[in-house]
Order: structure tokens, then sequence, then C-alpha cells
């Protein structure tokens, strides 16, 4: 852990205290001993002798030495003199306590950090500094407990929030949903403008958006143009469906700020095209849809197929089938596990456009096209069978008028073949044997295999005893 994260953060809090012991030596004796750390001279422990000597007793000095040393990175000085404030103190220092910690963070030992915060704390539970710095240090190990620990301060002192301060902490461990339910809990004017941004992240990645909306909103108020602030708002914005503020703070993202403050990312230009879309905007969302296919690598959160896959829902749209298909299939192509439903997707495209299609021909070839993608299915997962060959049937069923070819009674006959037998079908499954029962009905009806079609009708009513074309199939004569 990278401790020195610790000792800066903790740079926010206030109340440094101390048991009050005898004085000998001055402040003036603070400002030299810094200014002999600085120089670095080689006969440093000779020069210091007399100061030490002078402020033997002055627990309050001999720390400021320690820590004057610390902040150079003498931290073997520093330990000596936190060790002879605590001396002169008898023990009862609690900043020596929080020095020695520090030096033992800074060292990446938690654990030995928080020891030493712990004895801070016993020395004096009053002070805010080493519950804060225990949990820093102990948040790795257990999130939970550090955030006891910051619960064990509101105890002996109501008049301290940590709410926004246990968000701060669960945010470094990780835990977004409790840091959000911590953070949560304070109003968001009153949380520390250092922390807005983890609320914002917190409430954003958890769907909390209108809160996400109100960190960022809040933390603008303190720094105008922040680009994390606005991307953040042009984010739950979209989220929330409110277009035209998305809109505002997309502008602002891409066209007010900084640009040498901002690092644009493949996140940042999908949301860009999905704004775009929103409002209209049809070009330019294809513009920033392509440049996310730029940026993107195997780290970002946002995937390639992902951008693929709504870049090829905004095709089809717009009604572009060759460009929806194209990047369909480079979604297909790109996605490392392709579910039944990325094919069933394509299929629909397919059969969407065929819906709307004027010309038979082409109709015709974008059903075959669906049905092919139902084979297809059939046969890379075969649990899927009797669905895939069901929803083929269909497809091909479409280009047989009035059933004249009989095109779909294999698969139909394959649905049943599949089902008929099966002991534990679901509702779905009855509906699809049902309805492929009926099929084969009626086609042998057609052909005046009468016989055949009371068959059928028969199996149809054990599934559906008031079906009425079964019950009508059944009194032929």
């Amino acid at each position: 852990m990278k401790a020195i994260k610790y000792l800066f953060t903790a740079a926010l809090l206030t109340g440094f205290s101390m048991a009050a012991t005898a004085q000998d030596g001055t402040k003036a004796d603070i400002d030299a001993v810094k200014r002999i750390i600085s120089s670095k001279p080689a006969d440093l422990d000779k020069q210091m002798k007399p100061y030490y000597k002078e402020n033997r007793k002055n627990a309050e000095n001999l720390l400021a030495f320690g820590r004057a040393f610390f902040e150079a990175r003498d931290t073997a000085n520093a330990k000596v003199y936190a060790n002879y404030a605590l001396q002169a103190s008898k023990n009862k220092c609690a900043p020596a306590y929080i020095l020695l910690g520090d030096i033992e963070a800074l060292g990446d030992n938690g654990g030995g950090a928080a020891q030493l915060y712990d004895q801070a704390i016993y020395a004096d539970p009053t002070i805010m500094e080493p519950y804060y710095k225990y949990a820093l240090v102990y948040r790795k190990i257990d999130p939970q407990g550090a955030a006891a620990k910051l619960d064990q301060l509101k105890a002996v002192r109501p008049d301290i929030s940590i709410e926004a301060i246990k968000g701060h902490i669960f945010m470094l461990a990780d835990d977004r949903k409790s840091a959000y339910n911590e953070f949560k809990k304070v109003p968001v004017s009153q949380i520390n403008p250092d922390y807005l941004n983890e609320f914002a992240r917190a409430s954003y990645f958890g769907g909390h958006f209108e809160d996400a909306v109100a960190a960022c909103e809040e933390g603008l108020k303190h720094k105008p143009n922040n680009p994390a602030f606005t991307r953040l708002a042009m984010f739950s914005n979209y989220e929330l469906k409110k277009y035209d503020e998305a809109s505002r703070y997309l502008h602002k993202y891409f066209n007010e700020i900084d640009k040498d403050s901002v690092n644009y990312s493949e996140y940042d230009h999908y949301y860009a095209a999905l704004i775009h879309e929103a409002m209209g905007n049809k070009d330019n969302a294809k513009d920033s849809y392509h440049k996310a296919l730029e940026l993107v690598d195997e780290k970002s959160i946002i995937k390639r197929w992902d951008i693929l896959k709504t870049l090829s829902t905004s095709h089809k749209k717009d009604g572009d089938l060759e460009n929806a298909i194209k990047y369909y299939q480079e979604f297909l192509a790109c996605k490392p596990e392709v579910k039944v439903d990325d094919y069933e997707t394509l299929a629909d495209i397919y059969s969407s456009f065929a819906k709307d299609a004027t010309d038979e021909a082409m109709k015709a070839d974008l059903y075959k096209k669906a049905a092919d993608v139902y084979a297809t299915i059939g046969e890379k997962f075969p649990v899927q069978q009797a669905y895939a060959s069901y929803k083929r049937a269909e497809m091909i069923n479409k280009t047989d008028k009035d059933m004249a070819g009989r095109l779909a009674k294999a698969d139909y006959q394959k649905v049943v073949d599949l089902l008929m037998n099966k002991a534990d079908r679901s509702k779905s499954e009855n509906t699809m044997l049902k309805y492929s029962l009926h099929y084969l009905m009626f086609a042998s009806y057609l052909d005046k295999n009468i016989p055949g079609a009371k068959d059928c009708a028969e199996k149809i009513l054990t599934i559906d005893p008031e079906y009425k074309p079964a019950l009508e199939i059944q009194n032929l004569k």
C-alpha cells in the first residue's frame, strides 16, 4: 500500500493535542532546528545536542523536531525525537504515538502503524487524527473494522461528523456500495469538497444518478471547470434521460474545459455518441462511436463489442441494413463469449428489415438469413435446439405463402420429436409444441391426410383441451 496516501490525506485533519508538560526551550528553537535539518550538515548530531538539552522536558518542541525530521524523510531521527517526546510526557503525548505510527506507515507496515495509532487513542481518546489514520492503514485488512474505529470516535466525540470520512475510507477500500451508503447520510453541501468526487463516483457506479448529479453540481461550485465533475454530470444526466442537461455538460466537457487538463477516453466518446443520438445529431453520434472504437483496448471499461453492438443498433434505427449487419457481425467476431441472445439479435435484425421490405425477393432472402441464424443457434447450443427449430420454422413459414410448399414442416416436426415425450415441459415448451402440432395438423389436412391431422389434433388436446382448431379436426368424418 502507498503509505504516503495516509499522511497526505491526514493533512486535512485538525485537532492536535498533547498532555501538558514542563516547558524548557522556546518556539524559536523549532525554527532553528528546521534550518539545521534543511541544511543537511555533516555534524548534524553535534548541532542538535544543545537543542535537545534545552528542550529535553518540552514534549511539544521535541515532537516538532521529530516532525521536521519526518518531513525531511529522516525517519531514524524522527523516531528518536518522537520517543524523546514520549519520555518528556511520561508516555502521555498522543501526537508522538501518531508520529511513530506515521513512520511505520511510511515504511509500509500497516499493522505496526495501526497499533501505534491505537496507543495515541489510548493516550487521548478525544482527538480525531489517530482514529482516522488507523482507519486508513487498516482499510485493506478489514474495511468494516476500519469504519468501526471511526464509530468509536463518534462515541466520545458526538460533535464530529464521521459519515463522509467513512465514505472516503470505503472508497479507498474499493467498496463503493458502503461508501455510497455513508456519503448519503450527509447533506451534499456539508461534504468535504475533497470527498465530493468520491461521492459522485460511488453514486454513478451504483446507479444512483440523481445523487451523482447533485455531488457533481456541488463540486462544480468549488471547481467550476473540473473535468471529473463535468464528465460524471454528463454521464449521469444521460442515464436519467435528461438529454438537454447531458448535452450541456457534453459541450462544456469537450469545448469549454482546458484541453490540457483532459485526457478524452473511449468512454467519454461513447457517452458523447449516446447523447448526440438522443438529441438527434446522427452524424455527430456516428463520429463519436468511431472515435471510441479508435481508443478502446482490452483495459477499457467499455468493451469494443459493446460499442460495435450499439453502433449496429444505431444504423438499424436509421434503416441502414448494410451497416447494421456489418457492425453486428464485427460484434459477434470480437466478443469472447457469444450467447444465444447475441445470435438471436442478428436474426431479429434480418427479420425486422424483412418485415418492412417491399421487394418480395429481398423479403424472402432476409427471412432465409434469419432462419439460417436460428440453425446456427441449434448447432452451437444443443440445449436450445427445440427453440431454434421452432423459430427457424417461423422464419421459413413467412416465405411460404398459404403453406403452399409446406417449407416449415421439417423444422416443426423436429420440435414435436424433441418435446412430445418430454416429461417436464415448461409453459413455453408447451406453447411451442402446441403450435408446431397445429402446423403439422393443418399441413396434413391440406394434404388430405385426415388420420394424420386427427393424430396431431389429439396430441394438441392433451396440452390444451379447449383448442378449437383441434376440436374441429377431431370432429371431421
